[in-house]
């Protein structure tokens, strides 16, 4: 205990450290490591119940639909009940629809429970996100990045140990044990390591984590000590309007291709279906790298720095093109994976960066939302555009150029909460 009554900061890194392994074990198995299950399942899954394959991969686009639904709504809910509450049921109900894909028979459960799973998918992941940046200031995007490893390290497990499952015990019995590894670890995480916010203990985040000297806010004047603004007063600003098409866009350019991947390699690259699971491995362990290296970048170049992870979006795409051998499928696998990690991260720092933290929950919600409507829209589209083309030429030279759309947005915006601000020479609009 410190001279003040409040806890030593000792004890609050003790704290944060808890909220960063909670945070790693909620993507790591009960988001990343749930969702990535369902591509290698879906032939088994197809073949044994009957189903056609896109009967059977509606799973994932519905799922994401609902999430980006529910997400408008997730942030209000934290506000109204509080984060560790939505946390904790968010995780119990993840557990029991992962859990109850053992029951299934017939495709209304099936769509149910990925129902469901969206539902109470957003809500975790808001809960961590908000939860991150409520205790993080000036290393919110590389402390963001350490907690969504857990996805890269899924990566490296998850495939493998899905198809040992398959084999041995049916995927009835593989997802129930995911849903039981839920309800156990992950479920524990969230009752006894979570803390909620810095402010319960008396300390903010930027007495945690003021940066260099302080960071540079300082120029801004009042800046420095401002929470932020209501949600109220920039929900319906020119700026936060962009935000959300640039977050609904990079949906599309990041998870609506990675859905792809494996059909891409196996079927236009001709490379077959063990590098086309290889090459899906690859883009999962190697978002690890994006994931720490992007955060890094946006905390050192705020809302330039997500720009610049948009348009490295495009560029991966645009490396699919020449993909015919080894290297070049390398190449495109290891810049694919970058890109994707780093559009991760992005909800926490946008949302901090640019309005502060006390309308946190509201923004990183929306942001959430806009985002997996934007995989769910990039799956369809991607996917319609196949049929009609006959390849992916057509619809990936569409998606490189909405990614180079998100990146003018996203040089556009104005992080004025971010500790390395400037405020320009002459006054901003209001509103941004």
């Amino acid at each position: 205990m410190s001279e003040d009554g409040r806890p030593s900061i000792a004890t609050m890194r003790r704290y944060t450290w808890m909220n960063i392994l909670t945070g790693f074990l909620v993507w790591g198995v009960a988001l990343a490591g749930v969702s990535m299950m369902m591509p290698i399942m879906y032939g088994t899954i197809s073949q044994d119940m009957g189903w056609t394959i896109s009967q059977t991969t509606s799973f994932m686009a519905i799922k994401s639909a609902v999430s980006g639904i529910a997400g408008l709504f997730a942030g209000g809910l934290i506000v109204k009940f509080g984060l560790k509450r939505v946390f904790v049921q968010s995780v119990v109900v993840i557990g029991l629809a992962t859990l109850g894909l053992y029951f299934v028979s017939n495709l209304p459960i099936f769509y149910a429970l990925a129902a469901v799973s969206g539902l109470a998918s957003i809500l975790a992941l808001i809960a961590v996100q908000v939860t991150l940046a409520k205790w993080h200031s000036a290393s919110i995007g590389r402390i963001t990045g350490v907690a969504m490893l857990g996805g890269a390290v899924a990566g490296a497990i998850v495939p493998l140990a899905t198809a040992f499952g398959l084999q041995n015990f049916g995927w009835h019995v593989t997802a129930a044990a995911a849903g039981v590894l839920v309800l156990t670890v992950v479920l524990g995480a969230a009752i006894f390591l979570f803390r909620e916010a810095p402010e319960a203990y008396g300390y903010t985040a930027d007495e945690l984590d003021p940066g260099p000297a302080g960071g540079k806010r300082k120029v801004s004047g009042a800046m420095a000590t401002d929470a932020g603004p209501e949600f109220r007063s920039i929900f319906k600003t020119r700026q936060f309007i962009l935000l959300i098409i640039a977050a609904t866009l990079s949906g599309a350019i990041s998870n609506g291709v990675n859905e792809y991947i494996p059909l891409f390699v196996e079927r236009q690259a001709n490379l077959g279906a063990y590098m086309a699971a290889l090459g899906f491995t690859i883009v999962l362990v190697i978002s690890g790298l994006g994931k720490i290296l992007f955060g890094w970048v946006f905390d050192r170049f705020s809302t330039k720095g997500v720009a610049a992870c948009w348009a490295l979006c495009g560029v991966a795409v645009l490396l699919s093109f020449p993909v015919a051998g080894l290297v070049t499928f390398l190449i495109f696998m290891l810049v694919r994976g970058v890109s994707h990690g780093g559009v991760v991260v992005q909800a926490p720092v946008l949302a901090r960066h640019l309005y502060g933290i006390k309308p946190i929950a509201q923004v990183i919600a929306l942001l959430n939302a806009a985002f997996h409507m934007g995989s769910a829209l990039g799956i369809w589209a991607i996917g319609i555009g196949v049929d009609l083309t006959g390849g992916f030429g057509i619809p990936f030279t569409a998606v490189a150029l909405t990614a180079g759309v998100c990146a003018l947005i996203g040089l556009r915006l104005e992080p004025r909460y971010w500790a390395g601000y400037t405020a320009p020479r002459t006054p901003a609009h209001a509103g941004g």
